[in-house]
Order: structure tokens, then sequence, then C-alpha cells
């Protein structure tokens, strides 16, 4: 995985956040708390941005962002700001892309899109653009795939998929194509799964699902089948509302965009479990925030 959990560390760590109803990408500074506003803003009629939903950053930088009106994939320079062009954008009837949502790359630029309605992963090769036919796709009965929603990769290459209309986590074999089973799957009554939206992953491999109404839920690495998490994070002090994306810096903080009740963007400290106040929010008119979706640390 290229990004969300972390960076080289040569740099000052940010905050990317994607607002749908702003149709914008902002960047914060990791240590922002409170009504502030962002130092930097994607946003304008040049930017192809319409309704983004997740988001990613490259090892450069570069920024990837899935918009789900028109079905799309916007990347942009590293450091872009206000109403910038696309330096690439997928799109088109022969790329598959339908409610585009979850986003991941692999260690080869490759580009993985979850996408919400046709239940399918799509993969693109790196550097795509255009109406272009992807190189593999996950789709079909066996898939276990049911209105997929976050995306992510570990090290390894195996594919994470939240899916929201049956409450589930389903885990791919690196590379996989076509109507495959999925080789994990975290589903059950014990899982405490509740209309997942957003995945992520820590540096020793556990499972981070933001799930609406409002929790967070953590699982072992390698975990499958109807298994308790080892963490929630749910409770009235926690300031989380329709959670809709999730990311973990290098320390393992959690950082959580928030699109219902106060809109937000909350922060946990590495381990965070309970009805546990944040260590800090993002909250306010001076923010941007309107309906903050997809989040990512780089």
């Amino acid at each position: 995985m290229l990004f969300a959990c972390g960076g080289s560390g040569i740099h000052t760590q940010q905050l990317y956040v994607a607002d749908m109803t702003n149709n914008s990408v902002m960047i914060f500074p990791l240590t922002a708390n409170g009504n502030v506003a962002p130092t930097a803003t994607i946003t304008g009629g040049n930017t192809g941005l319409n309704e983004p939903e997740l988001l990613g950053i490259d090892t450069s930088g570069k920024i990837y962002v899935t918009n789900s009106t028109p079905n799309s994939v916007t990347v942009y320079t590293a450091g872009a700001t206000g109403n910038a062009t696309p330096t690439a954008t997928i799109s088109g009837a022969g790329t598959g892309l339908d409610w585009p949502m979850g986003f991941a790359l692999d260690a080869s630029g490759k580009i993985y899109v979850a996408n919400h309605t046709p239940n399918s992963v799509t993969v693109y090769a790196a550097g795509t653009t255009g109406n272009a036919t992807p190189t593999a796709t996950i789709s079909g009965a066996l898939t276990g795939l049911n209105g997929p929603t976050g995306l992510v990769l570990d090290t390894s290459g195996k594919i994470y998929v939240a899916n929201f209309f049956t409450p589930s986590v389903t885990v791919f074999a690196a590379g996989a194509t076509g109507n495959v089973a999925p080789i994990a799957t975290i589903s059950g009554a014990l899982t405490g799964l509740n209309d997942p939206l957003a995945i992520a992953l820590d540096a020793s491999g556990n499972i981070y699902v933001a799930n609406r109404p409002g929790s967070v839920t953590v699982y072992a690495a390698g975990a499958t089948g109807n298994v308790a998490p080892t963490a929630t994070i749910s409770g009235n002090l926690t300031g989380l509302g329709s959670p809709e994306g999730i990311a973990l810096d290098a320390a393992g903080r959690i950082y959580v965009a928030n699109a219902g009740g106060t809109v937000s963007v909350t922060v946990y400290a590495a381990g965070a479990t309970g009805n546990v106040a944040p260590l800090a929010t993002i909250s306010g008119a001076s923010t941007g925030l309107a309906f903050p979706v997809g989040v990512a640390v780089f």
C-alpha cells in the first residue's frame, strides 16, 4: 500500500480530506485541531472533482480521487492546489467504473478501485488515463462482494474490501481476478460490523473499519469468520457521526471523517478503544468541511 499509513519520514506529514458536497480536496497539517482553515484546497471547474468519495496519495505525493458523478478517478500533482487540472483521468464506458469508492495502489503503481453498484473491484495499469479497459476485474457470485466501499492492500498485495450491504470484509489473494472466492471473510453478529464504509491497515496488519452510524472496529491481522473485534471505538464521547473515511499515520493514530452529526475529522490515539474522546477534532466554518468522506495521511 503506497498511501494512508505514513510516508517516508523526509517531509512533514499532512492530512488530506475529500469533501463530497464541496467537490474539493482539503489539506491540513497533521497537528490541526479545532476550527482551522486548510493550508491548501483543490477545487473548481477544471479539477474534474464531482462528488468525490475516497482518495489516496502515492509515494511521490500525487493525489488520486474517486468521483461518483461521473464515474472517474482523477489524479493531481504533488502539492496541487486551487483550480488544478488533473494530470490523468480514468473515465469512460470501457473502464468498468460504476460508483467508484475505495481506492488503493500496489507496490508497482497499479490502481485498484472498489465499485459500489456492480459489486466489483477493477484494476488498472500504473499511469492509466482515459477510457482504459481494466487489466483485471474481481466480480461474480463467488466473490462475496455486496456494495463494496472501502478498499486497501497489505504489503503482500492481498486485497481487503469492506462491503456495505452484507456487512463484511472480504480478502482476496494478490493478483486475484474473475469470479473468485475470497481467501478470508470477516462477517457475522460478533464482528460489530454495521454498514462499513472504509477500511485501513496498520503496520502490523491489524484491520480498522469505519462503520455507520458511529463506530470503528479493529480486527487482528489474519482475522476471518465471525470474530469479535480486538477494539471498538464507540460512544457519545467519541464524536463519531456517520464515519465515511479512515486512515492511520505512522504513529498509529486514527483519523476518521464524519459526515453526520457535527461534521468533522476526529483523531484518536494509537490503540484507542471504548467510549474515548478524540485527541483532536477538526470542525467549524473555517475548515470548509461540509460532507467529508475520504481521508488519507502522507
